[in-house]
């Protein structure tokens, strides 16, 4: 959607007069409300968010439908319209009266929930707005980690149904778009840029080889055209179909694709000589609102900067004690933990082969770890709620590996027809020692991501709102939850190498609550805030150093791991306390799951209902 100059200046004044224009508006009813304001509201936002619809596999982004057959709109003028349309759609819920019983209640408040996240920080014009994202709104819309140069492509790479010839269509004319696609991404970022938000020169530098890597070698050996041909041989369309489709998609690449990427890249390269030094958040425009506002929405708390920053300090000391406990039984006891635990993963016994051979063992052994914890689904859930998606373990694409975190989640298509997928980044093997590698499973896999999107997504009769919402804190916060009580139900019995991989990864994201608050509040430098990471978890440079420029670019994401997981620990606590002997864990992890993703307070209210 572009809007005119005076169609923007619209907008705009709409964003100061909502409130008054809603109280003049005539109350609406529906008496039907999955099939009112809430698809209603859902057709209007998907329009905007379409890498997010193709994502989930929504049914207007099957079969080549209307919203795979372009990236989102990056320009100024197609996030003004996004942000009008949040606006609206919260003045639209705003006049409505629910005929409601209990789940159309529910279903109210964690859309509305979603849409504040969505309106919280529309008043600071840079970046990109996605409350059905777990980053929220970030500042910077290319970066080494994330923008349309890296998740657009990875959605057609690896979501975007291939099926029929209607849907290589589709994907092919996403590909011919790229050159109005980036070209409203690079008016974004000059209109950014001219807005005062000037990107750290570290983030600059970084996603230069992220898109040089798409710019770079034969067009038929791009990973994105060797993809779709492997898509639509196994899709089954016929030889002639398949010959010309690549012909075309090829010639796309080298006239439209490549040299829209190419124009990025020279609008990026421009910017290093001016790019901040600074790393954190603060430095930006209203940079201490927009911190406050992803606080709210990331981490689901009202805490300030300073009490997170303690408790991470104090989760810390706490982790380190257990930490000195197990390692002084393996007799180590010189040195600091980061110290004590680099020597540990870097014993061969802890390390798989830097070879093609000893990645696949690695994938092997992380496979097993999956098929485990399946194995024991009966002791977490009642059964009507155990998953039957499946889940697929991948190593991150090769091209974008040098900024991609240790392992991520991908959460199966809404209709059940693609896997949920655990990816492992296998760029530095010295970095994924084997005693993570447990954990790190629960965590992305079984019990944590995958359980919990698989679940979200078979609420096939909630609203399709409902099915894809993000709350960083409840759903990182239960990932983080789902290592611990993988402990506590036994798996690290005689493994207690592997006990200390789960307590130097809760102890990571504690430190997470630190540097975090440091580079966006207290003004820390990128390099003491890797200094401080590394000599308090050991974990190797290259991890450190990709996870500190995450943060750099996704302010307040990385707070929702620990926040969650002790919010979640402390509602644990009263549910146990309220049912006493009678207390099953499995209810009180249906009473979290069984809703899909929502706020903790509501957790807190379902918790409560259900006792």
């Amino acid at each position: 959607m572009k809007l005119t100059r005076r169609q923007s200046i619209a907008a705009l004044t709409l964003f100061s007069a909502s409130p008054a224009l809603a109280k003049r508006k005539k109350t609406v009813v529906f008496p039907q409300p999955d099939v009112g304001p809430f698809n209603e509201i859902a057709d209007k936002l998907l329009g905007h968010l379409k890498e997010i619809a193709t994502y989930n596999g929504v049914p207007a982004s099957l079969d080549g439908g209307m919203l795979a057959r372009s990236m989102d709109d990056y320009s100024p003028a197609g996030e003004t319209a996004l942000r009008v349309d949040l606006q609206w759609s919260r003045d639209l819920l705003a006049r409505v009266k629910f005929r409601a019983d209990g789940r159309t209640g529910n279903d109210l408040a964690v859309i509305s929930a979603t849409l504040e996240n969505g309106t919280r920080s529309a008043h600071i014009p840079y970046g990109k707005i996605n409350p059905f994202n777990f980053s929220g709104h970030v500042p910077y819309i290319v970066t080494q980690l994330a923008g349309p140069h890296i998740d657009g492509i990875n959605i057609m790479m690896e979501q975007q149904s291939l099926g029929t010839t209607k849907a290589v269509d589709a994907w092919v004319e996403k590909l011919d778009r790229f050159p109005v696609t980036f070209a409203g991404v690079v008016d974004k970022i000059r209109a950014d840029q001219a807005a005062g938000c000037i990107p750290p020169r570290a983030l600059l530098e970084k996603t230069l080889p992220i898109i040089d890597a798409f710019l770079t070698g034969k067009a038929s050996d791009q990973p994105l055209i060797r993809n779709f041909a492997e898509k639509i041989e196994a899709a089954g369309l016929s030889k002639r179909i398949r010959q010309v489709a690549l012909r075309r998609v090829t010639t796309s690449l080298q006239k439209r694709g490549r040299p829209a990427l190419l124009m990025l890249r020279t609008q990026i390269a421009s910017m290093i000589a001016q790019g901040r030094t600074e790393s954190g958040i603060w430095a930006q425009p209203m940079g201490a609102e927009f911190y406050a506002a992803n606080i709210r929405a990331l981490g689901d708390t009202n805490l300030s900067p300073d009490d997170i920053h303690k408790i991470g300090i104090d989760e810390v000391a706490r982790i380190a004690d257990e930490m000195n406990l197990l390692l002084s039984r393996q007799g180590l006891t010189e040195g600091s933990i980061g110290e004590r635990m680099a020597a540990l993963a870097k014993n061969p016994e802890n390390q798989f082969p830097d070879s093609d051979a000893g990645r696949e063992d690695l994938l092997s052994y992380v496979r097993d770890k999956v098929k485990g914890a399946e194995a024991r689904y009966t002791e977490l859930l009642p059964p009507n709620l155990i998953p039957r998606q499946s889940l697929v373990v991948k190593r991150v694409p090769i091209a974008t590996q040098d900024s991609a975190p240790g392992g991520f989640y991908d959460g199966p298509s809404l209709d059940g027809t693609r896997p949920g997928t655990y990816w492992i980044n296998l760029r530095d093997m010295k970095a994924v020692a084997r005693l993570r590698l447990p954990t790190l499973s629960y965590h992305e896999g079984v019990p944590g991501h995958h359980t919990q999107g698989a679940i979200a997504s078979a609420l096939g009769e909630a609203p399709l709102l409902i099915r894809i919402a993000s709350f960083n804190a409840y759903q990182e916060g239960w990932a983080l939850y789902a290592e611990r009580l993988m402990s506590e139900l036994g798996f690290y019995a005689g493994d207690p190498l592997g006990d200390l991989g789960r307590l130097q990864d809760e102890l990571f994201r504690a430190v997470r609550l630190v540097v975090d608050t440091g580079l966006h509040h207290k003004r820390w430098t990128r390099e003491q805030a890797i200094r401080t990471m590394q000599d308090i978890t050991g974990v190797a440079t290259s991890r450190v150093t990709a996870e500190i420029e995450r943060y750099m670019a996704w302010p307040g994401q990385a707070l929702g791991y620990k926040l969650g997981q002790l919010r979640l620990l402390s509602l644990r606590t009263a549910f146990r306390d309220k049912e006493g002997k009678k207390a099953d864990l499995r209810n009180f992890h249906a009473a979290i799951l069984s809703g899909g993703a929502m706020p903790l307070d509501l957790i807190d209210q379902r918790l409560k209902q259900a006792s």
